[in-house]
């Protein structure tokens, strides 16, 4: 019984005796690291008052180049992109058929001109084809007999029988003289006739080359060798794309700052760097009833091809003598917040957010308006991980 006593006491003598253990170390606090930026100096320059708009870029000729003839096309020079010059081979059809009538036609005028005694040149006298010279002379010789045998007549040494035959043989030479007359005439008519129908077939002979009416760029290709062309029939499709024309709708509220040859700037978004200039050629004579807009044209320089027929544009209509300063970064500079567009200012070590609206490109930069000074210096880099007051580090 008393081992039984004695163990409960040693083993509280043993638990009272141990030490208490350690209290578990603090974690330790992280420290943010700066984030290390590249920053630009925000430039302020003078740029001229612009009014913003949308537009369409078109060529400035388009045409559906047809076929003058029928035939069989042998040749298809082009393809859509090639570039031509006015003039430049299209299509060819078959020369064959325009040369067989060529020679038909040039044969009747041929025969024409003998039946006149006409030689290629000369000019018509109706007097000096050969018929009517023979009935000239027989309608004078016939005119003399009357008149002589009306003398005698007269003078009673003969008969009025021989004046009757006389005048009756002149009033029929005089007939056939006019007829004679008449057929030379209408053989001339025949001769000029057969001169057109040998001038249509020489222009339908040159008709089978299909050529450029200007020079272009092909756009569409619509015939292949082997194919029948009927007359008419469109075989490609050119468009001039040196200059583009510019369609702009101007709302009415900013019509009264449209002029001829006032500037216009554009972008596009395949060139979004670039600003293209313009002129304004073209304006609306009236506004349209609908949009309550008013239509301008202007021509704008394309001698490199960089610009095509469709791209949408961005247009900057500038208003003469209004310059203003304006403040550009770069385009890397200018991040998004929502819907809104912000750039990140580096001052002290920290970057702080200010939201910007964001204006017309110029010369690769990007015009920003918000609470900004020319000379302060942006974040052109890493603007995903940056935040308000954030620390940074200029590399």
């Amino acid at each position: 019984m008393r081992l039984l006593y004695i163990l409960p006491l040693a083993s509280l003598l043993a638990c009272k005796g141990a030490p208490a253990p350690a209290p578990a170390a603090a974690p330790a606090q992280k420290v943010a690291v700066p984030q290390a930026v590249h920053v630009v100096a925000i430039k302020e320059e003078k740029l001229p008052a612009v009014i913003d708009l949308s537009g369409t870029l078109e060529a400035d000729e388009r045409s559906e180049v047809a076929s003058a003839i029928a035939g069989l096309v042998t040749e298809v020079a082009v393809d859509v992109g090639t570039p031509v010059k006015k003039g430049d081979l299209l299509v060819r059809i078959d020369r064959r058929d325009a040369a067989m009538r060529l020679a038909q036609a040039t044969a009747a005028t041929a025969q024409a001109g003998a039946r006149l005694g006409l030689h290629p040149g000369d000019a018509f006298s109706p007097n000096k084809v050969p018929e009517v010279q023979a009935a000239r002379e027989a309608l004078e010789l016939a005119d003399t007999d009357a008149k002589r045998a009306k003398a005698l007549v007269e003078g009673g040494s003969s008969p009025q029988s021989q004046y009757d035959t006389a005048k009756s043989r002149f009033e029929q030479a005089k007939a056939q003289y006019d007829v004679v007359l008449n057929g030379a005439k209408t053989s001339w008519a025949a001769l000029q006739a057969a001169k057109a129908a040998q001038d249509l077939t020489e222009k339908a002979s040159t008709d089978t080359d299909v050529v450029a009416p200007f020079d272009g760029v092909i756009d569409a290709k619509r015939v292949a060798p082997g194919e029948y062309a009927t007359m008419g029939k469109v075989v490609a499709v050119l468009v001039r794309v040196n200059p583009l024309r510019l369609k702009v709708d101007v709302p009415e509220t900013s019509a009264g700052a449209v002029q001829l040859d006032g500037d216009v700037l554009l972008t596009v978004g395949a060139w979004p760097d670039r600003v293209f200039t313009g002129k304004i050629k073209r304006i609306g004579a009236a506004l349209k009833s609908q949009s309550r807009t008013l239509a301008i044209e202007a021509e704008v320089a394309n001698t490199d091809g960089t610009l095509k027929p469709g791209y949408f544009a961005h247009v900057a209509l500038v208003i003469p003598g209004k310059d203003a300063l304006a403040n550009l970064v770069p385009a890397s500079a200018i991040g998004t917040s929502g819907s809104a567009a912000r750039v990140f200012v580096v001052e002290g070590g920290s970057a702080n957010e200010r939201i910007v609206s964001v204006g017309r490109t110029w010369q690769g930069l990007v015009e920003v308006r918000g609470a900004l000074k020319a000379g302060e210096t942006v974040a052109t880099d890493h603007l995903d991980m940056l935040s308000d007051g954030a620390h940074v580090t200029v590399k």
